[in-house]
């Protein structure tokens, strides 16, 4: 029935705006409660999609055309409809006089791990200063999963309104979106409800690793240089059009957490670069090229697994630093899963002499001098002062109460592979 109806108004538009407005204040006569905020919410919404959906974003009803945007709680007695009713432009419109050109924006922010933490501060902290003209954030409001995230607990703190995701609400009420390390898919019908879309931070040069664990990987392949690129989203992971793109070398045996701190940090200046001049920027926005593109995928239990036979010492330091604060290294020894922690730089250990006659990849020898116990890998030796049996135990405490002892100083370490056959 509403199709019907929206399509004998096609050619007198403006009759959906004002039957979009009656159903509304009849709505309010009604006197709805407080409680009923969320009805409210969906029904304005449903009308605004039923619309969108039904209509083609070129037709000459689009110009000029405002979306209302009243109140999601009753009015008191006695008020004005008109003096409480808001308007937001609609980001399908061709042109509007409301729609914002420039700074100061309003934004709703996605995010959800100590990542995003790096660049909800920096957004927060521009929001808050003292001269208005400076300014390009003038509203900030958090999106992120219902769960106690680490964006959830800085919003609470700092008293930003959350919303959880999934959204069930409407976000025209914002210019523009921003992501970053959120985790999850923003579909299209979301999108396009900000009139300059949604910008995501992303941790690396695009189109190398896209996907949920850019850093990671590059830590894990080795690479020598990284970057952060900022891109205007679509619907699918990490292949919109680029913003603004910076190189920045790999420190030395850096750990994934601090360079990802560092790379958010770095992206968070670049955003707002970006949003202080925006429609310029998005005007220049060019494609990610074809070619080059290397996928980066979530990271699993698996690729914790060490295989002493496979891997050189490099690559299982490498695995460490990348993997290993948040899935610490894991073995089998002596029929029993064992992680490993604290690994000690590769050129210390890889050619030591260890009196162990004919090793083989998964041999241990406990090192005094490095306080380690060292593993037999592809090309040398890895050390390692921590490990997690029953309980965290130093390599010391792991020599005397168990290499140390006669039927197991000869067990070897061993990959999940070798524990399976």
């Amino acid at each position: 029935m509403y199709e019907m109806y929206i399509t004998s108004c096609m050619s007198r538009p403006r009759s959906l705006d004002r039957l979009l407005f009656c159903l509304w204040q009849l709505q309010q006569k009604l006197n709805f409660s407080n409680t009923c905020a969320n009805s409210q919410w969906k029904f304005r919404t449903h009308w605004r999609h039923l619309r969108t959906a039904c209509i083609s974003p070129k037709s000459s009803y689009w110009s000029d055309r405002c979306i209302y945007t009243g109140p999601l709680t009753n009015q008191s007695e006695g008020s004005s409809t008109n003096q409480s009713a808001s308007y937001t432009t609609n980001q399908s419109a061709s042109s509007s006089t409301n729609q914002r050109t420039g700074p100061p924006w309003r934004i709703l922010f996605f995010g959800s791990d100590e990542f995003s933490v790096e660049v909800l501060q920096k957004l927060k902290a521009d929001q808050t200063r003292t001269k208005s003209a400076d300014r390009v954030v003038e509203r900030l409001e958090v999106v992120c999963s219902p769960k106690r995230v680490p964006v959830r607990t800085y919003a609470d703190e700092h008293h930003l309104p959350l919303h959880d995701w999934p959204l069930q609400g409407s976000c025209d009420q914002f210019d523009v979106g921003v992501v970053a390390s959120f985790g999850f898919l923003i579909p299209k019908k979301i999108i396009r409800l900000f009139p300059y879309g949604i910008l995501n931070i992303h941790p690396s040069l695009l189109p190398q690793w896209r996907g949920a664990s850019p850093v990671f990987h590059t830590i894990l392949e080795g690479d020598e240089v990284t970057g952060v690129t900022i891109i205007h989203i679509t619907p699918r992971f990490d292949v919109g059009p680029i913003l603004q793109q910076k190189s920045v070398p790999v420190p030395e045996r850096c750990h994934a957490i601090q360079l990802g701190s560092m790379l958010f940090n770095k992206g968070a200046d670049m955003l707002l670069e970006c949003l202080r001049d925006l429609p310029r920027k998005l005007e220049n926005a060019v494609e990610q090229p074809t070619t080059g593109v290397t996928n980066a995928p979530k990271l699993s239990v698996d690729q914790s697994w060490v295989r002493w036979a496979e891997q050189s010492c490099q690559e299982i330091d490498r695995l460490s630093r990348s993997v290993g604060q948040k899935l610490p290294l894991r073995s089998t020894w002596n029929n029993r899963t064992v992680k490993l922690m604290d690994i000690i730089d590769p050129a210390i250990t890889k050619g030591l002499a260890i009196p162990v006659a004919d090793p083989k990849p998964g041999s241990a020898h406990y090192h005094r001098p490095t306080n380690s116990v060292c593993i037999r890998c592809k090309d040398g030796w890895v050390g390692f002062r921590s490990i997690l049996l029953k309980k965290k135990l130093t390599a010391h405490e792991f020599y005397n109460g168990y290499l140390s002892r006669d039927h197991l100083k000869d067990k070897l370490f061993e990959s999940c592979s070798s524990k399976t056959s």
